[in-house]
């Protein structure tokens, strides 16, 4: 199928499945995703394909989830192994793949990576991050917002950093997924030390 037409079966996917708020949320997060495309020389079209792909997974309940990377033999993280809903990330890009046949490796590895990041994660796995946050779905905008957003616009890399270690200066993180370590491990490595220069995971 098309582009457009993908995008509709998409859109169709989360309204059979009576997920208006999450469509909703998928949507708002491919505006911002495309803006970053813009904003970073990346495919617009790949950025918004894998915005609205990257929550389809809540078609399942988490121990669907669960017991379908049980089925597949998926190495578990620990924090996945504890709160099944982190596995939405693996399991949209499973849902990506085989339900609409999404074969292009930076839309995969950004749903993949969507709530994480991973180490050495690529402009597409960062950029959807970032518009992910930027474009969260709770009421009100987040604590981060103003800053998170001018950083986004200037660096993909920087905003990732700055993002990643509010959570952990902050404690938000129920149970830190191995990924996220890595990927803040990863970034301070590359990012200036003024970006922030607290939260240090073990």
């Amino acid at each position: 199928m098309n582009t457009a037409e993908l995008i509709e079966s998409i859109r169709n996917t989360y309204l059979d499945h009576h997920r208006v708020k999450t469509l909703k949320h998928v949507e708002e997060v491919a505006q911002t995703a495309v803006w970053l495309a813009e904003k970073h020389c990346l495919s617009p079209e790949k950025c918004r394909l894998a915005a609205l792909l990257h929550d389809i997974s809540v078609i399942m309940t988490p121990q669907e989830m669960y017991d379908l990377a049980q089925e597949r033999g998926m190495l578990l993280d620990p924090a996945e192994e504890k709160y099944h809903f982190l596995l939405h990330q693996r399991i949209s890009r499973l849902i990506a793949e085989e339900q609409f046949a999404v074969t292009d490796p930076d839309i995969l590895g950004a749903v993949e990576c969507h709530t994480t990041l991973k180490k050495s994660a690529g402009p597409y796995d960062r950029a959807v991050f970032i518009a992910d946050k930027i474009s969260w779905d709770q009421e009100g905008r987040p604590p981060y917002y103003d800053m998170l957003k001018q950083l986004a616009g200037n660096s993909l890399e920087k905003a990732c950093y700055f993002y990643i270690s509010y959570q952990f200066d902050h404690t938000l993180l129920l149970m830190p997924h191995q990924w996220i370590k890595e990927a803040y491990l990863d970034l301070k490595s590359s990012v200036p030390a003024a970006v922030s220069d607290g939260g240090k995971p073990e």
